[in-house]
Formats: structure tokens, C-alpha cells, sequence
């Protein structure tokens, strides 16, 4: 009885193979060559399937009490099961790299854009302490910059131990608003400029906030947005009777 046998020995390693793969230059070499080509056409379930039934059919000749076909027939399952295993993270590989290029990363875009926004609110906060004529914005404007003082060193913490790159400033978020802040008169017109501000400013920054509870992955990051949330909400609350105070 003769039996026929794969040329494994011949084949490029399963490292070569998930290589060139993830380099984006298919082979087709002996039997992983089949696998890579493949990939992209059948779903990996039904491949792996379909190779060891052919695998354990050829290797048995018909004569599955054989010992020694058997044993082959095992080997050669356990090579086919580790290529497509290493095919499948190739994939998976490439599918995560292309939507971090298409869309970003979800985690580091909101924590840039998280520092971004608060260093701005925190030059408006200061504007209100040094430049508000109303003595509640003062008081209010140092409790909620003391928040957001250590919003950002939450924030900042977390995107060192990250590895992420934060900007310096805001942007030119805050010189934007210190314009339009200033191009009112002193006193009680820009107390209400002001207040406006922090009503609006706070409301998109929840917004944010809120929406990025449901899409980032990382669950210290998570904790850090739920932490924040009530104090941007007690901030907004503050404002909006402040608002009410001395009106709109």
C-alpha cells in the first residue's frame, strides 16, 4: 500500500508564511502557499474544514485502523490547524491596522481631544477669576478651575503611561473665545459673555464625555470619563443658575 505525503519538509516556515502575508505579497508555495491564497476568498472555518478532512482522507488510504497512517494523518492536522491559526491573526492583524489608519484610534483621538478642551476651559476659567466683576463667578470660576486641574492630570497621566502625545495648549480654542469675550465691554456684559460660555462650553464637553463612554475600549479610561462626568454635570448645573442670576 503506498501513501502520499505532503512536502511539509519543503514548505516555508509558518513565520515566513505570516510575513510576506501581512506584507501584502501572497505566495504560492507548496501547501501554506494554498492557504494564503485562499484566505481572502473562504471563510477560515470551512477551509480549515475542508484541509484536514483532505488531509486525514489521503493520509488513511482508505485503511484508518492503520497506526502509522493515523499518526500521520494527526501530524499533518495539527501542522494544518497552527498555519491557519497563524493566517487567521494575519488577517486580524491587517483589519485592525486598517481601521486604525481609516478611522483613528478611539481611545488616544478622545483623550487629544479630551486635553485639548480642557486646557481651554482652563484659560477661560482664569480669564473669569482675574476679569469677572461678579463675585459668584470668581468664587465659582476657582472651585471648577481646581476641577478641571485635576481632570487634566488624569489626563495627562493616563496618555504617558499610553504612550500618547498630547498637545501643548488648546489649539487656539481659548484665544478664539478670549476675543469674542473681550470684544464686549468690561463688567456686567462680559460677566453674561462669560457665563454663556460656560454653560455652552460644559454642555459639549458632557456631550463628548458621554460619547465616548460608549466607545472607547480601554477600562481605566472608561473609569476616568465616568469619574468626570458628575463634576462636569454639577459644573453645568451651577452655571445654568447662575445664568439665571443675571440673565442671558
Amino acid at each position: 500500500m503506498a501513501y502520499i505525503i505532503f512536502p511539509v519538509q519543503d514548505a516555508p516556515s509558518i513565520a515566513e508564511n505570516q510575513k510576506m502575508w501581512l506584507s501584502g505579497k501572497l505566495i504560492r508555495h507548496g501547501f501554506y502557499g494554498f492557504l494564503q491564497k485562499n484566505i481572502m476568498k473562504t471563510n477560515v472555518t470551512k477551509l480549515h474544514t475542508f484541509l484536514l478532512a483532505a488531509v486525514i482522507a489521503v493520509c488513511s488510504c482508505n485503511n484508518a485502523g492503520n497506526n502509522t497512517a493515523q499518526n500521520m494523518a494527526d501530524s499533518a492536522a495539527a501542522k494544518v490547524d497552527t498555519a491557519v491559526q497563524a493566517v487567521k491573526q494575519g488577517a486580524q492583524n491587517l483589519a485592525d491596522e486598517a481601521d486604525n489608519i481609516m478611522n483613528g484610534n478611539v481611545d488616544s483621538n478622545f483623550v487629544v481631544k479630551a486635553a485639548a478642551t480642557n486646557n481651554a476651559e482652563m484659560k477661560i476659567l482664569q480669564a473669569g477669576i482675574d476679569m469677572g466683576t461678579d463675585k459668584e463667578i470668581k468664587v465659582h470660576a476657582r472651585m471648577m478651575l481646581a476641577d478641571h486641574k485635576k481632570l487634566g492630570e488624569k489626563v495627562k497621566a493616563y496618555a504617558s503611561k499610553k504612550g500618547y502625545i498630547l498637545p501643548e495648549g488648546d489649539n487656539g480654542k481659548s484665544d478664539k473665545e478670549m476675543t469674542k469675550l473681550n470684544n464686549n465691554s468690561n463688567g456686567a456684559e462680559w460677566d453674561k459673555e462669560w457665563v454663556n460660555h460656560m454653560v455652552s462650553a460644559h454642555q459639549d464637553a458632557i456631550d463628548m464625555f458621554e460619547k465616548a463612554e460608549n466607545n472607547v475600549k480601554d477600562p481605566d479610561l472608561k473609569n476616568i470619563i465616568a469619574d468626570a462626568l458628575p463634576t462636569l454635570n454639577s459644573h453645568l448645573e451651577m452655571m445654568k443658575k447662575l445664568q439665571d442670576r443675571i440673565g442671558k
